[in-house]
C-alpha cells in the first residue's frame, strides 16, 4: 500500500492561481495524499474555492484561520498532518503530475529521509528549468551544500520529508526568509538526503509575491537566519563553522549594499547589520582560507562598512 503524503498548501490572496495549484496536486499519478488547504484569512474568494474542493474530493482538508502569515499557516497544516511524509506547495505555484510518484519512489528506494527535485522557474513569457545533480548526502554534507547553495537550496517546497525528521520543528512566525530558519534544522535531523535531476516543481515569479518585492527592513530576517545558522554550526557541526560564518558575513555585506540604494531605510537598520558583522570575526587560519578578494572586502569593511558597500555598489559587485 502506498504511504500517505500530507501536502500542505498555505493560502492568502491567490484567487487567480489557486485552482491551477490544487488541480496539479489532485491530478497526481500518486493517489494516496491528503491535501491540507490552509486559508490564512484570505480576503478574496479563496475561502470559498477551498470549501468547493473539500466537497469535491475527500482527500482535501480545509483550515480557515485568522491571518498569521506564511509560517503560521504552515505550522497549522503540520499540526493536523497525518501522513508518513510531508510536502509543501505554495498556492501560486504548481507541480508536475508525476512529482510524488517519482520522488517517493526514489526516497523509498534509497531509504532516505528527504528528497529534493529540480525547479522550473515560471515567468510571464518563458519557463527556465534548473536541473540539479542526482546525489546522496549525509546530514553534514547536505548542510554544507545547503549553505553554499550547491545542488541544494533552502526552499521547503521542492522537497518531500519523512514526517518524523520534522520532529516539531516549527516555522518562525512573522519572518520572511522563513525557510532559511527551518531547513538546516530539519536536515540535521536526517541521516540521508537525496536529490533528483527531474524538474518537477513549477515556481511562479510574480511581482506581488513576498520574494518579488524590493528590499526592506524585513530582509534583516535573512541575516538573522544566517547568523542563527552559524551559531547552530558552532554547537553541532564544527567543520561547517567557517563556511556558515562566511555566508552570513557576505549576506550582511550584500544587504547593506541593497539598503544604501533605498532612501526609506532607517539608520537603525544599518546599525543592526553592523552589530551582526562585528560578531563575525575571522581568525588568522580562517583568513588563509579566504580568497584574495574576500580578504580585501573583509579588511575594508572593518575600516568602514559604509564606504566599502558604496564601492561595491559602484563596481556592481554582488548585485
Amino acid at each position: 500500500m502506498e504511504a500517505l503524503i500530507s501536502v500542505i498548501v498555505p493560502i492568502y490572496n491567490v484567487e487567480k492561481y489557486l485552482e491551477r495549484c490544487v488541480n496539479s496536486i489532485l491530478n497526481q499519478t500518486y493517489k494516496n495524499i491528503e491535501i491540507i488547504l490552509v486559508d490564512d484569512g484570505s480576503p478574496d474568494k479563496c475561502p470559498q474555492i477551498c470549501d468547493e474542493y473539500k466537497n469535491m474530493d475527500s482527500r482535501v482538508k480545509v483550515i480557515h484561520k485568522e491571518n498569521g502569515g506564511l509560517s503560521d499557516a504552515r505550522n497549522y497544516g503540520l499540526s493536523i498532518a497525518t501522513g508518513k511524509y510531508v510536502s509543501f506547495v505554495d498556492s501560486d505555484d504548481y507541480i508536475h503530475e508525476e512529482t510524488y510518484e517519482k520522488m517517493i519512489k526514489a526516497l523509498e528506494l534509497q531509504n532516505a529521509d528527504i528528497v529534493s527535485c529540480g525547479i522550473n522557474h515560471v515567468y510571464d513569457n518563458k519557463i527556465e528549468s534548473i536541473n540539479i545533480e542526482q546525489k546522496i548526502y549525509d546530514d553534514e554534507s547536505a548542510i554544507e551544500n545547503l549553505i553554499i547553495g550547491k545542488n541544494l537550496n533552502q526552499t521547503v517546497w521542492n522537497k518531500i520529508y519523512k514526517k518524523n525528521v520534522i520532529d516539531n520543528i516549527l516555522f518562525e512566525k512573522g519572518k520572511i526568509n522563513e525557510d532559511d530558519f527551518w531547513t538546516y534544522k530539519v536536515f540535521s535531523n536526517s541521516k540521508k538526503i537525496i536529490t533528483l535531476n527531474d524538474c518537477l516543481y513549477y515556481y511562479v515569479h510574480r511581482e506581488s509575491s513576498i520574494m518579488g518585492q524590493g528590499y526592506s527592513i524585513k530582509n534583516l530576517d535573512g541575516l538573522e537566519a544566517r547568523y542563527k545558522q552559524y551559531e547552530f554550526m558552532k554547537d553541532n557541526y564544527p567543520n561547517l563553522v567557517f563556511i556558515s560564518k562566511k555566508a552570513a558575513f557576505f549576506y550582511g555585506l550584500f544587504l547593506y549594499q541593497k539598503f544604501l540604494v533605498n532612501k526609506s531605510i532607517e539608520k537603525t537598520s544599518f546599525l543592526c547589520i553592523e552589530k551582526y558583522l562585528e560578531n563575525l570575526t575571522f581568525s588568522k587560519n580562517e583568513i588563509k582560507n579566504l580568497t584574495y578578494k574576500e580578504r580585501i572586502w573583509i579588511f575594508l569593511s572593518k575600516k568602514s562598512l559604509f564606504i566599502t558597500c558604496k564601492i561595491r555598489n559602484l563596481m556592481k559587485i554582488g548585485i
